[in-house]
């Protein structure tokens, strides 16, 4: 059984919106509003479980972070023309 009461400020734009909804959908105001501050909610806890994952896979990735050695550093850069050379060198193989 609900015992609290909660009130807050907002547009009438919002405000008409809302009894708009409502009445579509055969509902009182409260329970939509119910409904949405569940669903905020429980993006919150969401959204604390995203960042404390984020989190352990920074500590996890951290000593690997710099010590990762590529060689070549215009590897990138060349890489059509060597791709280009390689492809040529298999026509000339086949013939």
């Amino acid at each position: 059984m609900k015992t609290q009461v909660y009130t807050w400020r907002l547009s009438s734009e919002r405000k008409a919106a809302l009894e708009e909804i409502a009445r579509k959908q055969n509902r009182a105001v409260s329970e939509l509003l119910e409904e949405a501050v569940n669903q905020w909610l429980s993006g919150q806890s969401d959204s604390e479980n995203e960042e404390a994952l984020q989190q352990r896979l920074r500590r996890a990735a951290a000593p690997a972070i710099g010590g990762i050695a590529g060689g070549d550093p215009e590897r990138a850069e060349q890489s059509a023309a060597r791709l280009r050379a390689k492809l040529a060198d298999l026509k000339r193989k086949r013939g």
